[in-house]
């Protein structure tokens, strides 16, 4: 997917967007977004990995905010409301300060907007985090800290065995004896040996 540029119109203001960072590439994005306190109603938002810089004038006091990126609670995917017959969802940099969050893409494509989710959480090593109810963001997986919680898999022996081949046919059997060679009416090995001894 190419670079994308979404305009939105907040009352007569053009916000300009730009797709989330592919695998690999990690220079900063620059983002202007819309601000109802800052002077102009807009604020420039540089995010880089590790680094969140919020650029702002409000009452002609210019300020430079640079904020953590694991300052961040993680990066949400809301529903923003149904336009033209189609859902719209929003992507949103979280922080428990609200003049501290940021918005990173507006869209009503399903697939992209899920994918570009995924990647601005993996550039900016936050979890990805799911806005089921207004203003309550949660995990959208299991997690412990910042470790994943999946099913836990059998580790018993032979699992890999058991995949290829059925059960009754992986289990050892016990050994039979064989009735081995006859002794009767064999020689002795040591003539002269004496019976009793």
């Amino acid at each position: 997917m190419q670079a994308m540029e979404l305009e939105r119109a907040f009352g007569g203001l053009k916000i300009e967007r730009k797709a989330a960072p592919k695998p690999g590439a990690y220079e900063p994005r620059r983002l202007i977004a819309s601000d109802p306190r800052a002077d102009g109603r807009r604020r420039e938002v540089t995010l880089g990995a590790g680094r969140v810089e919020i650029l702002r004038s409000v009452g002609g006091v210019r300020m430079n905010i640079s904020v953590a990126a694991n300052a961040y609670r993680g990066v949400v995917l809301r529903l923003r409301g149904l336009e033209s017959e189609r859902f719209a969802y929003e992507v949103e940099l979280r922080h428990t300060d609200p003049d501290l969050c940021v918005t990173l893409l507006e869209a009503d494509d399903d697939d992209e907007i899920q994918a570009e989710w995924r990647l601005w959480a993996r550039y900016l090593g936050l979890p990805t985090l799911v806005e089921r109810e207004e203003g309550r963001a949660e995990p959208d997986s299991a997690r412990l800290g910042n470790v994943h919680i999946a099913e836990s898999k059998s580790r018993r022996r032979g699992a890999a065995i058991r995949r290829r081949r059925p059960r009754f046919l992986s289990r050892r059997k016990i050994g039979r004896g064989s009735p081995g060679p006859s002794l009767a009416g064999a020689r002795e090995i040591f003539p002269g040996s004496k019976e009793g001894r």
